[in-house]
């Protein structure tokens, strides 16, 4: 190659040079040209999410043709980054990116993304970090701050979902009961000597003769239907007389509690029992007992009923044998009272001797105290002696109550293992989840677990569902309700929780609805109950119209 040749090679790649030179250069030094508009102007918390959208608008005869430019927004905190994602700008020429930027006319670009919210990005700037690059060269383009921190008000919920703590299933008062039937002669109302002696008369006695309280004394009287319905009503009554009668002898010569108190007897008399002879007659073998049925149940008049069933001479033969003189009888019921430990010496015996409680009285005994350290003590007892899950789903409430989550979903686990799919530990397994921000899983577990609507709204709020809240809260005032109402939109919601949290809720609805006496108001109670609010008010971006404010700023100084 001549002389000339090689310098005009060599003046080709130096101009090449500057002009690649000189196309970053000019990016970097006109990127304040770059306009940036970020919506919403202040970044807001929602469902857990921080959701931003940029719009970006370059100017013509920027955007080198073979350039690409890096596009990543970051929230910056004193401590932290939070990057959303990148995406890559191209010049015309260029490629690898997923919107072209014209040189001369310019261009325009939409940007969204969302990320998780973590308490620092209250207090952070959103930042757009750019990297403008040309084939080997690359140039950073900032950064540059487009916004100021996030408003976390949605963050406020306040943990008051209903823990599902399992029934212990102890019954304070539990009734029992021991019944004889008498069986007496076709119109006859004396009872005989076999029926005195027969087993289920022996067995009613034995109860009797346990001394427990009794509750009441029944006694109820019935005729079979054959005959007119005004005897069968006479005899089923002597058969109520010679019964009570009988009754009352052997109860007080055994001495049962109550047998001279006549308010415990109770005593009816029911006439011909069509219901028995329904019940027996469906139970029986008997060939055509659906005409039977049938007349039972279509033939209003007494009377003409068992007229037209004797008129059945194939059947009533077994019906006369079989069926009637069942329903020829009275029944004796004795109802008692089981005797119970007292609940002073339940509750000393879970402690000393939970050996000798059976399991309910045990899991009973953590319901009278309220010491935590004793409630975890008993249950932690129900689990070594009886592997229980309703004492592991117990425990769990303990530390759902004390937002100890991961020991919380421990003893989930473990009461999981032993009973599985329980609406109880689901529910449990639900507000672990809901606390987490597992939004998903936990809206899973209330569904399996048909979980309570105040659960449901609460959730509601954490998934920024605000609107749903809204409608289950209803008129209510309390914090959560409150908050669902301002987060939907209405600024005219007041918490009447005496709390600093409901104070300082109250101040927001203050703030958005341009009523400094209320701000004010509201703000100072929230300070006097909790000093901590004076630092976070003097952050929350809630407030940010109200910086310049004399009252405001004497408050939170």
């Amino acid at each position: 190659m001549n002389t000339v040749g090689i310098s005009k090679a060599i003046l080709i790649l130096f101009f090449g040079v500057l002009i690649s030179g000189c196309g970053l250069t000019t990016m970097t030094s006109k990127y304040n040209m770059v306009m940036y508009t970020v919506t919403p102007p202040i970044l807001q918390v929602h469902g857990g999410k921080v959701a931003l959208q940029i719009d970006g608008n370059i100017p013509e005869k920027y955007f080198h043709k073979n350039a690409t430019v890096d596009f990543t927004p970051i929230l910056k905190s004193e401590n932290s980054e939070a990057t959303f994602k990148t995406i890559t700008l191209q010049g015309e020429e260029a490629s690898g990116g997923q919107t072209t930027i014209s040189y001369a006319a310019g261009g325009r670009f939409t940007y969204k993304d969302e990320i998780n919210y973590s308490d620092e990005m209250m207090n952070s700037d959103l930042e757009i970090k750019a990297v403008a690059k040309l084939k080997d060269d690359a140039e950073p383009l900032g950064p540059i701050t487009i916004a100021k921190g996030v408003i976390a008000t949605s963050e406020r919920v306040q943990n008051t979902e209903e823990m599902a703590i399992a029934h212990h299933g102890y019954e304070k008062e539990t009734i029992l009961s021991e019944f004889a039937t008498i069986y007496f002669l076709v119109n006859q109302s004396a009872i005989r000597t076999s029926e005195k002696s027969d087993e289920d008369m022996q067995k009613l006695k034995e109860f009797a003769k346990l001394g427990y309280k009794t509750q009441s004394i029944e006694i109820k009287s019935f005729a079979s239907p054959e005959g007119t319905v005004d005897a069968n009503d006479d005899v089923s009554e002597r058969r109520s007389k010679s019964t009570v009668k009988y009754t009352k002898q052997i109860l007080k010569r055994l001495k049962l509690d109550g047998a001279n108190n006549e308010e415990l007897y109770t005593n009816i008399s029911y006439g011909e029992d069509w219901d028995g002879f329904n019940r027996l007659m469906k139970a029986s073998d008997m060939q055509d007992k659906k005409r039977v049925l049938n007349i039972v149940n279509s033939v209003q008049d007494p009377e003409k009923r068992e007229q037209a069933i004797r008129d059945m001479a194939e059947l009533y033969d077994a019906i006369d044998k079989n069926i009637l003189p069942q329903l020829r009888k009275a029944q004796i019921s004795i109802l008692s009272y089981q005797p119970k430990r007292t609940d002073e010496n339940i509750a000393a015996l879970s402690i000393s001797n939970p050996d000798s409680l059976d399991l309910n009285e045990l899991l009973f005994s953590a319901t009278l105290t309220d010491d935590k350290g004793v409630k975890m003590k008993i249950y932690n007892t129900a689990v070594n002696l009886h592997n229980d899950w309703r004492a592991c789903n117990n425990i769990a409430c303990i530390y759902i109550a004390e937002n100890n989550l991961d020991d919380a979903n421990k003893w989930l686990d473990k009461a999981f293992e032993i009973t599985g799919d329980q609406s109880d530990v689901l529910s449990n397994y639900g507000i672990v989840a809901a606390r987490k921000g597992n939004l998903s899983k936990a809206q899973q577990f209330f569904n399996q677990a048909n979980a309570s609507e105040n659960n449901q709204a609460i959730l509601n709020i954490r998934q920024g569902k605000y609107a749903k809240a809204e409608r289950y809260f209803k008129n209510a005032s309390t914090h959560n309700a409150t908050l669902s109402k301002l987060l939907n939109g209405n600024n005219s919601s007041n918490c009447t929780d005496n709390t600093a949290a409901c104070y300082y809720l109250n101040a927001i609805v203050g703030a958005r609805s341009a009523n400094m006496q209320m701000l004010t108001n509201n703000l100072s109670k929230a300070i006097a109950a909790d000093a901590s609010y004076k630092q976070e008010a003097a952050k929350d971006l809630e407030f940010i119209n109200y910086r310049e404010n004399q009252k405001f700023n004497a408050l939170i100084n």
